[in-house]
């Protein structure tokens, strides 16, 4: 080895550190000849003068990137050993070894300046205080942190080029399977009919957690994939939020959604994933493949999520409460949404308040008011603004209810086939085997039986559900949705409906409500209905006084502006 004669009396006194790395678990289990060639270092210590009793081997980063001084338990023991004086040389197949960043690289090379440390690889020894030794050193360390980008670039340009063609195979989320270099709708039905189902939910409540609980009543499962195969789990909230802001669902192929970066926090390096906007995508390749929703639903579920998630800046999910008007009130003053409050004994009162200037510290309220002095208008409003013509629609009740039963009854039979087929080939599996052949039959026997029970299982829940579950409609039942669809005040007022319910009916009409309350010519409350077709309906409500609560609640329409047109009433 070049330079041995570096190594003096005072480094063979102390000890002799051998440092071993691999990027990776999976190069310490396929790179075993490099691992191999590191722990020999031990043999190569013994041969420049020191004794087995004082070499140490330093292998706690096996399966782990010299990129970062974070979690490499091993090369911070080095570094303190070193800064301890503790010792003489430190061996390593090459720098890059040590440490594959800079700042690493020359702190610990400063340090063993410092300490006397000798750096040893393969081929010479370096004295860190030597000033060629130490050129020699840092032009290797940067070699060694610049490696890293040049196959980073090699292997991105590579990745890069096909997603621009839209055919990079990333990961494949629930519903789809690699087809070539297309994706395609998993051919198992069972599968895409639980997703599909997701969806379909979420179009009908707006809201993840009542899809969660539609899943959890019936006892339904959403299929994933773990080690390349395919699990089956109940559906949580992060699920579903996750499936409904995936473009792939929507029949587009997008990559570059997130972005790797690397941030200062506390005072130590750490490595985080940041979601990029959509403006931000690099890759957006839409009607690449079927879908599962359109790309305009798509768009529409990202905005109700960001409502939801934002309930100060957005109208928010439906809740229960008794405030019919939760999200959908903007105070006329700031323009700020107004928040729902309950007072009163189980909180029975609920009240809508904008305290927007008493947080600018200026000691007032834009305005608090209670439910009761705005809510019947605006229903009164919107009940008689719906003629029996305009609810045709709604007479569509009756089939989807059939709809959405006949669609639970599919996923339980798909579930049931799939549990009779694996429970006939395990059946299958025990009769092809020689029954000489104990050890094998005994498995095969313990495996049917198995699925057996799980079938078993399987039939006794779905017929608990069935009884649990509403019976069949009707003609009577039939009739009375129609009756319900035509007097939409009685299916108001029907004490089936739930104060949800009445929220999303007028989610469905309405977009906002600005409210402002007037002092002049009189005290009221003048309040602007924008309706969903942009037109705006402006009302005025003349609550009691204190002294006056018997007094019925006044309201009076004061104008009605349509897009293109002007109609003023009274």
């Amino acid at each position: 080895m070049k330079s041995a004669e570096k190594i003096g009396p005072e480094h063979r006194e102390r000890r002799v550190f051998v440092y071993a790395r691999q990027s990776s678990p999976a190069q310490v289990l396929k790179n075993v000849t490099s691992t191999e060639r590191q722990l020999d270092l031990t043999a190569v210590a013994v041969r420049l003068g020191w004794s087995p009793s004082q070499i140490e081997l330093v292998s706690e980063d096996l399966g782990r990137s010299g990129k970062f001084f974070e979690n490499r338990d091993g090369f911070q023991r080095l570094a303190a050993e070193v800064g301890l004086g503790h010792a003489g040389a430190v061996l390593s197949l090459d720098v890059s070894r040590l440490a594959r960043c800079s700042s690493d690289w020359y702190r610990l090379m400063e340090i063993a300046a410092l300490t006397r440390t000798l750096l040893v690889d393969e081929d010479m020894v370096y004295d860190p205080r030597d000033p060629n030794d130490r050129l020699l050193l840092g032009m290797k360390g940067t070699m060694a942190e610049f490696e890293l980008v040049w196959l980073r670039q090699r292997m991105d340009g590579g990745r890069w080029h096909l997603a621009k063609k839209g055919e990079y195979r990333m990961a494949q989320p629930a519903g789809y399977v690699w087809e070539g270099r297309r994706l395609v709708q998993d051919p198992d039905e069972e599968v895409r009919r639980a997703v599909a189902l997701v969806f379909e939910r979420y179009r009908v409540s707006g809201s993840c957690l009542d899809v969660v609980e539609y899943f959890a009543q019936h006892e339904l499962r959403i299929p994933g994939r773990r080690g390349g195969r395919r699990t089956w789990s109940r559906l949580v909230r992060t699920r579903v939020r996750e499936m409904l802001r995936n473009p792939i669902y929507a029949g587009a192929y997008v990559y570059g959604r997130q972005r790797g970066e690397t941030v200062l926090e506390e005072g130590q390096r750490r490595h985080r994933t940041r979601w990029l906007p959509m403006s931000e995508w690099p890759v957006v390749h839409k009607g690449t493949h079927p879908g599962y929703l359109s790309w305009e639903e798509f768009m529409a579920n990202r905005t109700r999520l960001a409502d939801n998630a934002r309930p100060e800046s957005g109208r928010g999910a439906a809740r229960d409460g008794a405030a019919l008007l939760q999200g959908l009130l903007l105070c006329g003053r700031c323009g700020r949404r107004l928040t729902v409050g309950y007072h009163g004994q189980d909180g029975r009162y609920p009240y809508y308040r904008c305290d927007r200037l008493r947080q600018a510290a200026l000691g007032e309220v834009c305005i608090n008011i209670t439910h009761r002095n705005v809510d019947p208008p605006v229903v009164e409003l919107v009940l008689g603004t719906l003629t029996r013509e305009q609810l045709g629609a709604a007479t569509q009740v009756r089939e989807l209810v059939e709809q959405e039963d006949e669609a639970l009854k599919r996923q339980w039979a798909l579930r049931l086939e799939r549990a009779r087929y694996e429970a006939r080939l395990a059946e299958r599996q025990y009769d092809a085997c020689d029954p000489e052949n104990r050890v094998v039959a005994r498995t095969l026997e313990t495996r049917w039986n198995e699925k057996l029970v799980e079938l078993e299982k399987l039939e006794h829940e779905y017929e608990q559900l069935r009884r649990r579950e509403r019976a069949e409609l009707t003609d009577l039942d039939r009739q009375r949705i129609l009756e319900l669809a035509d007097d939409l005040p009685k299916l108001w007022r029907a004490p089936t409906t739930t104060d949800r319910d009445r929220k999303l009916l007028l989610r469905l009409l309405v977009q906002e409500i600005s409210i402002r309350a007037l002092d002049v010519p009189k005290s009221v409350l003048r309040l602007s209905v924008l309706w969903h077709t942009q037109a705006v309906t402006e009302i005025e409500v003349e609550p009691p006084g204190r002294g006056d609560r018997r007094r019925k609640l006044r309201w009076s329409l004061v104008a009605t502006t349509v897009p293109g047109a002007t109609q003023t009433g009274a």
